[in-house]
C-alpha cells in the first residue's frame, strides 16, 4: 500500500510544535528546529497517522525504502526526534514506544490549511542564508598543532584532539566528522573553506598543544566557516593532571556555542573521565597512535602501550578495548594465533565490565566475537554500538566487513554507505562498498563507487607517496576498472615497500586475481598466509578473488586456514 499523501497546503500542530510541509520546516515555540531528513520523514509518517500504531518494519519500508536498514537506525532517529521535540521516552507526551512492535503519536494533532502569509514567505528565488542551522550542528575537529618543539610529542597533541572528537560523537544532535576524515588534512595548511566543503561541515575546531614537563598549554577556537567568525575561543594553561578537565570544558563550550540542548544522560557522557591517571592516559594515546599504523612492528608496540596503561589503571575501559582491537588485528592480518583470539575476548569483556555504555567497547566486543566465529553475538554487539553512538565510524565499517565476510552483501553495502557518510574523506568504506556492489551485480553503482575511491586514494598518495595501503587498494580498483597497466604498477610498488606484511601480499594477490593472473595471485596468497594472514571467511567471500574459487590450489589454501 502506498503511503498516504499530504496536501502541500496543510500544516500540523501539536503541543508546542508546528510542522509546515510547504516550507519544509518544523518549529517549536516559534523557533525552527534542525531535523535530519530521515527524522523529518518519520515525523510526517506520525502526523498522517496520529494515534495509530506504526510498526518498525512499516516505518523502515516507508522512510528508507529497503528492509535491510537496521532497527538500531530507526531507534537512533526516534531518539533524535524526541530530543528535538522536547519529548522523553520514559514519560512521553508525543511519541510512545510500543515495545517489540513500533511507535505511535499520542498527541492531539490539529491540521489545517497553510495561511497565505506563510506561503508567501517561501521565496524560491531568494538567496539562502549563509549558514543554515543544520550546518552549524556539523563539526570537524582538526588535529591540534604540536607546539612542543619535539616531534615525539605529536601523539599527545593528536590524542587531545581525538579525545575531544570522541566526546562529541556521543551526542546524536551533532554530525561529527570522523578521525580519519579530519586527520587527513593534518599538516597541509589547507583553507578552512575547502576543508569544510570536503567534510560537509559548517563548523571547525582547531587548536594547538604545548607540553613542557608537567605543564600543558592548549589553545582552541571554534570557527563558523560560512562567516569565518570565531564562535568561541579559549586558552588553557594548566598542570598536566588537569588535561581531562580541559577536554570536558572544551566539549561543553562547543555544545554551548552551537546551542545544543543536552539531556542529563548526554551531559554526563561528555563529562565522563575515562581515567584519572595521566600516565595511563599518555600510554593509551601512544598505543592508539601505533595501532593506526597498521603494520606488524607497530601492532606489537600498540599492545605494549595498552598493557602499560591497564597496569596503571585496571579500570581503564578504553585501554582494554584498544588492547582487544590490537589482538584482533594481529590475528586477522599479521599472525593467525588462537591465543590472540583468547586475549581479545578477555580484553573486550573487561572493557564492557568497566564501561557497559561505551559504544567503542561494544564494537571491540563485536570484533572479538567475530574472530571467535560467534557471528550472531558479534552482530548484536555492533547493533548496540551503532545505537549508542551513531557517529562511530568503526561500528559501521567493521560491521560491514563482518557482513561481507558472511556473504551478506546487501546489508554490508548499507553499512559501508553509512561509514562513508560519517567519514567522507576516507577511501576504505568506498573500496569495500565497490566489492559489495560487485557481488550484488550492481555494475553502475560499483563503477561510480570505484571512481570516487580512486579520487580519495590519489589524494592520500599526494600527501604520502609511500602509503602502501593506498597503493594496494588503488591497484585492486584499477584492475576492476580495466586499467591493467596502472594496476600492475601500483601492486608492484606496494610489494616493493614491504617484505613481511601479510596485508600487502594479500591485497596484491587480489589485483592479480582480477587481472586473470591466477598462479601469481595464489603465490602471493600463499606468502600472505605464511606471514600470518588468518581471516579465512574474508578470503572465501572476497569478490576480488572470485576467479580463484574453483582453483584447487586456492581451495587447498582455504582448507589450511580452518
Amino acid at each position: 500500500m502506498a503511503p498516504p499523501t499530504t496536501s502541500p497546503r496543510v500544516d500540523y500542530a501539536f503541543g508546542d510544535i508546528r510542522v509546515e510541509p510547504t516550507a519544509h520546516r518544523v518549529l517549536r515555540n516559534g523557533h525552527e528546529l534542525d531535523l535530519e531528513p530521515k527524522a523529518y520523514a518519520v515525523l510526517l509518517q506520525f502526523l498522517t497517522r496520529p494515534g495509530e500504531l506504526i510498526q518498525h518494519d512499516d516505518l523502515l519500508e516507508r522512510v528508507w525504502g529497503h528492509k535491510y536498514v537496521t532497527a538500531a537506525t530507526l531507534s537512533r532517529v526516534i531518539s533524535q526526534l524526541r530530543q528535538k521535540l522536547g519529548d522523553e521516552a520514559a514519560e512521553p507526551h508525543y511519541i510512545q514506544t510500543v515495545h517489540g512492535l513500533g511507535y505511535r503519536l499520542i498527541a492531539s494533532v490539529a491540521a489545517g490549511p497553510t495561511p497565505d502569509a506563510a506561503v508567501a514567505k517561501v521565496d524560491t528565488t531568494a538567496a539562502p542564508p549563509r549558514l543554515p542551522d543544520r550546518d552549524r550542528h556539523s563539526i570537524a575537529v582538526l588535529p591540534f598543532v604540536n607546539m612542543s618543539g619535539e616531534l615525539e610529542n605529536e601523539y599527545f597533541s593528536d590524542g587531545i584532539a581525538e579525545e575531544i572528537l570522541s566526546l562529541l560523537t556521543k551526542l546524536p544532535q551533532l554530525k561529527v566528522s570522523s578521525r580519519t576524515s579530519s586527520f587527513f588534512f593534518k599538516g597541509k595548511g589547507a583553507d578552512l573553506q575547502m576543508i569544510a566543503a570536503k567534510l560537509d561541515v559548517g563548523t571547525v575546531l582547531e587548536g594547538s598543544v604545548r607540553r613542557a614537563g608537567n605543564r600543558v598549554r592548549i589553545a582552541v577556537q571554534l570557527i563558523d566557516v560560512a562567516s569565518d567568525a570565531n564562535l568561541w575561543a579559549e586558552t588553557y594553561d594548566r598542570e598536566l593532571r588537569d588535561v581531562f578537565a580541559i577536554q570536558d570544558d572544551i566539549a561543553q563550550s562547543i555544545v554551548d556555542a552551537l546551542k545544543v540542548t543536552l539531556s542529563p544522560k548526554e551531559r554526563r557522557a561528555i563529562q565522563y573521565v575515562a581515567t584519572a591517571d595521566v600516565q595511563a592516559y599518555d600510554d593509551y594515546l601512544r598505543g592508539r597512535r601505533y595501532f593506526y599504523a597498521w603494520n606488524r612492528r607497530d601492532s606489537l608496540r600498540a599492545i605494549a602501550m595498552y598493557e602499560r596503561a591497564i597496569a596503571r589503571d585496571p579500570k581503564y575501559a578504553a585501554a582494554w578495548a584498544g588492547l582487544s582491537d590490537a589482538y584482533v588485528m594481529r590475528h586477522r592480518f599479521l599472525d593467525a594465533n588462537p591465543e590472540h583470539v583468547a586475549r581479545a575476548m578477555e580484553a573486550s569483556e573487561r572493557a564492557l565490565q568497566m564501561d557497559p555504555d561505551s559504544a567503542e567497547a561494544h564494537a571491540s566486543r563485536g570484533l572479538a566475537l567475530y574472530v571467535s566465529k560467534r557471528f550472531k553475538q558479534a552482530e548484536r554487539e555492533f547493533e548496540t554500538a551503532m545505537m549508542l553512538n551513531p557517529n562511530l565510524l568503526e561500528a559501521y565499517f567493521l560491521y560491514g566487513m563482518i557482513c561481507s565476510s558472511l556473504g551478506h552483501f546487501q546489508k554490508a553495502a548499507w553499512l559501508y554507505l553509512r561509514a562513508a557518510e560519517v567519514s567522507p574523506a576516507d577511501y576504505l568504506p568506498l573500496v569495500y562498498l565497490s566489492q559489495a556492489y560487485s557481488e550484488m551485480g550492481r555494475k553502475e553503482d560499483e563503477r561510480k563507487s570505484r571512481h570516487r575511491a580512486i579520487e580519495l586514494i590519489e589524494r592520500a598518495l599526494s600527501v604520502n607517496p609511500d602509503d602502501a595501503r593506498a597503493r594496494y587498494m588503488g591497484a585492486a580498483n584499477f584492475a576492476a576498472m580495466g586499467d591493467r597497466n596502472k594496476a600492475v604498477e601500483w601492486a608492484n610498488l606496494a610489494l616493493r615497500s614491504s617484505e613481511d606484511e601479510p596485508m600487502v601480499y594479500y591485497n596484491a594477490a587480489c589485483t592479480f586475481a582480477v587481472l586473470g593472473e591466477h598462479d601469481r595471485a595464489v603465490d602471493l596468497l600463499e606468502r600472505a598466509v605464511q606471514l600470518g594472514w588468518g581471516d579465512r571467511a574474508w578470503m572465501a567471500n572476497d569478490s576480488d578473488l572470485a576467479s580463484l574459487r574453483d582453483k584447487p590450489r586456492f581451495q587447498e589454501l582455504l582448507s589450511s586456514l580452518n
